[in-house]
């Protein structure tokens, strides 16, 4: 029990700076440590595992627990350990102390106890490994070096005597294995694990409890992020945050509780209202986070945030919000910030005319106030609060611009294409900023910098990307392209107008099957997202959106889109800090279509259902069912048939016309991986029938490539999925034909169904490798005769011999790495092949041959 404990402690700790088995040698060898490390380190936790190594190797370990109540007595520590050595040792005895001494935390231990200890560890007698807190970053509370015990323990490293440890802060790829570690981990979707890592401050002992509470919220059905928001105070949790926040100087306590209240504060103004020190020290060490607008807007991390407002008490926090409103109207001629006027109305809003003392001040700057909130509440889609306080405004000054933002609240101003009163969100805002261009009025904040001309023309842009998204939903991408392609054409739109554009075009002509045009949009896409300085317009919710669409664009057209995942996880981080549901689902939707591309449809069904979970209305109801289905389709091919019937029961049979058809196409997946031949055939029918005559090359030609692998394509289809692979170049379409080409048509019902895969799965990033994956099921021990090869298994083992890797193999089949794996792993052990090499030369020279009725590599018929 004792062997097993061990060894699970070795493998638990993570971080370069802490291997254990070295550690734990060094001590076996005599070499004593000073472990040093602020609160949240792990310094405790190596302790533990330092000494579970020790002792599994069979070393006697001395664990010295100090305490308050025994600092004053002499020698207390170590006589109340009971151990004989100890004890002879507080006497003065010159014995050898043949175990290993440990000491969590020696700033408890007694003088007298501490001079015994390293007395005997200089005179060889005895090794120790102890702990040391020490201070992080801008703490008040900050240890007395100068302290008897303190002194005693650095001496005896600054002597030589022992070997000094200082463990580093939690990085991010740590963190990730870390969470890795914990049972259930997959319940995390990937932006709450970038949510959780953010919030635990390079802290270990704050990830262990986010996680533990995170996994709770996930296993009861709620979100886990909001889960670590909103603590009991009485939890392990909140009990960490509060020792972590307890050494915070009082100028960051201020800031992080003032810019809570003030989210997305702009940099310049945080420096007026709080410590400049405060604000940039805190910016440095990750617990404000700014954007990458010119105006730098700050995020605070809400975990230590809520916690800083906790110690201060509301009333402080109250007068810091209250204080930095009257400053701002104070001096309205010099600086102003939108934020602070919203907080400001927001303020006058509750208490009313009377309380507030907004009569105080002069009624053009009411007015002001007003508009900023009217506005805010506006783009936010809170009409209700937009009218009342343009009416509040109102009653101030009579405003043509609050009177704009009133109509726009009651929905009086809809212009004639009815794009107001629609459901589309983003156009209804580009319509808000051209109808307040028209009249002169300001734009939001987010669009600060779009002048008049460049919101009508961002209003005609999303006019047009309107029109393209319901010709796409048609199945006509001829016209959806056209459309896009006017909208790029139009002169004076913002970046953000430019790039929905771009990236809409570049989604239209995939499906268009013209991908080296598709590629040029995507591109110019990524070109406007690097652009230094960065475009203003362009929130977190605008990049991840076009991720999303970039990773949609190559897994239609077949193509690796590998380098889009790993700007996707650039951005999680951002995401995590700037994010709220919203953002955070456009997230989770990204990384279900990375993992799903990359072979992984069990990490894709945990974003996917999390994500929509959070937000659902973050995507429209045409793309959120169409990212169900691919993840579903991945599902059906991994065999996991109740999860992928699960998303298709949410996918409604009457949407448009692409949904439709994709919902048929893994109908047909799914009924093939469930043996019901004739079912799938009839459904693959189906889905051609509704692609017939349409532009999506893309789709059509997934649908005819069906129908041949099914064996019931007539000869005009299979001439029509030539032509389309002949006038097409998207890396998909000439392996449809070379693999329709090679099928011999009615040889029988057999169809694994991982033969209908018509795209390669992506290759891993490297960044996924922090979470191991699981090793393939070993072989039963009972084995067929050496001769009996699938034709599978002899397939790939004939690519090895031709010198392919594992991973060039799953790309050449279009399956997943491990599945190739899996097949040489049973192959050898079928033919007792001692290597990959061994198995490649039998195959090849004839000494093993293929099974007459085939077998998949879990020993099931192969379905049709």
């Amino acid at each position: 029990m004792r062997t097993e404990q061990a060894t699970s402690w070795s493998r638990a700790v993570i971080g370069s700076d802490r291997d254990v088995i070295d550690l734990a040698s060094r001590v076996q060898a005599g070499v004593s440590m000073v472990v040093a490390g602020p609160r949240g380190s792990g310094r405790s936790y190596v302790l533990r595992a330092i000494t579970a190594e020790v002792e599994k190797r069979g070393r006697e370990v001395i664990i010295v627990r100090p305490a308050s109540a025994l600092r004053a007595v002499p020698f207390g520590a170590l006589v109340a350990t009971g151990h004989p050595a100890l004890r002879n040792l507080s006497e003065g005895s010159p014995t050898r102390i043949e175990g290993v001494v440990v000491i969590d935390d020696v700033d408890a231990l007694d003088p007298a106890s501490a001079r015994a200890l390293a007395h005997a560890v200089a005179a060889g007698r005895a090794t120790a490994v102890v702990g040391l807190r020490t201070a992080r970053p801008r703490s008040r509370y900050r240890p007395d070096d100068a302290d008897k015990v303190r002194r005693t323990f650095l001496d005896l490293w600054m002597d030589g005597f022992a070997r000094r440890i200082d463990l580093s802060e939690l990085t991010d790829d740590d963190a990730r294995r870390m969470i890795a570690l914990f049972p259930d981990a997959d319940l995390l979707d990937v932006p709450t694990r970038a949510g959780l890592i953010w919030r635990a401050d390079g802290s270990r002992t704050l990830l262990r409890q986010l996680v533990l509470e995170a996994l709770r919220a996930a296993r009861d059905g709620r979100d886990p992020l909001r889960a670590v928001r909103s603590v009991a105070p009485d939890s392990r949790l909140a009990v960490a945050v509060e020792r972590h926040v307890a050494g915070f100087l009082r100028q960051d306590l201020e800031c992080l509780a003032g810019v809570r209240r003030l989210a997305h504060l702009e940099f310049a103004v945080a420096t007026r209202l709080f410590d400049p020190e405060a604000v940039g020290a805190l910016l440095g060490s990750g617990l404000l986070h700014a954007d990458s607008s010119a105006e730098q807007r700050l995020t605070a991390n809400d975990l230590f945030a809520l916690q800083a407002h906790r110690q201060l008490g509301d009333d402080v926090v109250d007068a810091i919000i209250d204080g930095a409103g009257r400053r701002m109207l104070a001096e309205a001629d010099r600086w102003w910030s939108s934020t602070i006027a919203v907080a400001v109305s927001e303020r006058w809003h509750r208490l009313g005319f009377d309380a507030s003392g907004e009569t105080a001040y002069d009624p053009a700057l009411r007015a002001r106030v007003a508009l900023d909130a009217a506005r805010e509440a506006n783009d936010r889609g809170d009409p209700a609060h937009a009218a009342a306080h343009a009416a509040r405004g109102l009653a101030a000054v009579d405003d043509p611009a609050l009177h704009i933002e009133t109509a726009l609240a009651r929905h009086d101003v809809v212009d004639p294409d009815g794009v107001v009163a629609d459901g589309s969100a983003r156009r209804r805002i580009a319509r808000l900023q051209a109808y307040r261009a028209a009249a002169g009025m300001p734009l939001s904040t987010d669009a600060a910098r779009i002048s008049p001309e460049q919101a009508e023309a961002d209003a005609q842009v999303e006019r047009l990307l309107g029109e393209a998204a319901r010709a796409g939903d048609r199945l006509d991408s001829a016209k959806a392209s056209e459309l896009a392609e006017l909208a790029i054409s139009i002169p004076g739109a913002s970046p953000l107008g430019r790039l929905r554009a771009l990236v809409t075009a570049g989604t239209m002509e995939t499906l268009r099957g013209r991908w080296a045009v598709a590629r040029t949009h995507y591109r110019d896409a990524q070109r406007l997202l690097d652009a230094d300085p960065r475009p203003p317009g362009i929130t977190t919710r605008d990049r991840l959106a076009t991720l999303l669409s970039l990773l949609v664009g190559h897994q239609i057209a077949g193509a690796d889109g590998t380098a889009a995942q790993h700007r996707l996880e650039r951005e999680l981080g951002p995401a995590a800090r700037e994010g709220g549901s919203s953002e955070l689902t456009v997230a989770g939707v990204a990384a279900a279509i990375a993992f799903a591309a990359s072979g992984r449809p069990v990490q894709a069904y945990r974003e996917v259902v999390s994500a929509m979970r959070r937000d659902p209305a973050a995507v429209g109801d045409s793309t959120a069912a169409m990212l169900r289905l691919d993840v579903a389709e991945e599902l059906a091919l991994a065999q996991r048939l109740e999860e992928a019937r699960a998303i298709l029961a949410h996918v409604d049979e009457d949407g448009p016309l692409i949904v439709r058809r994709s919902r048929l196409y893994v109908e047909t997946t799914v009924l093939v991986a469930e043996a019901r031949v004739a079912e799938a055939r009839a459904a693959a029918r189906a889905a051609a029938d509704l692609s017939r005559g349409c532009t999506a090359a893309a789709l059509r030609i997934r649908d005819l490539y069906r129908l041949v692998s099914l064996d019931i394509a007539v000869q005009d289809e299979i001439d029509e999925l030539v032509q389309l692979a002949a006038t097409t170049d998207l890396p998909l379409a000439t392996d449809a034909v070379r693999r329709a080409s090679a099928r011999s048509v009615g040889a029988d019902d057999a169809r694994p169904v991982d033969e209908l895969r018509l795209h390669a799965l992506w290759s891993a990033p490297a960044a996924e490798a922090v979470i191991p994956a699981p090793a393939p099921a070993p072989a039963p021990v009972a084995s067929p005769p050496p001769e009996e090869l699938t034709a599978r298994e002899r397939e790939i083992a004939l690519l090895a011999n031709e010198g392919l890797t594992n991973r060039a193999i799953a790309a050449r089949l279009f399956l997943s790495v491990r599945t190739v794996e899996s097949h040489v792993y049973q192959a050898r052990s079928k033919v007792g092949a001692p290597s990959r090499r061994e198995l490649a030369r039998m195959v090849a020279q004839g000494v093993v041959a293929r099974l007459p009725d085939p077998q998949d590599a879990d020993g099931n018929s192969r379905q049709g």
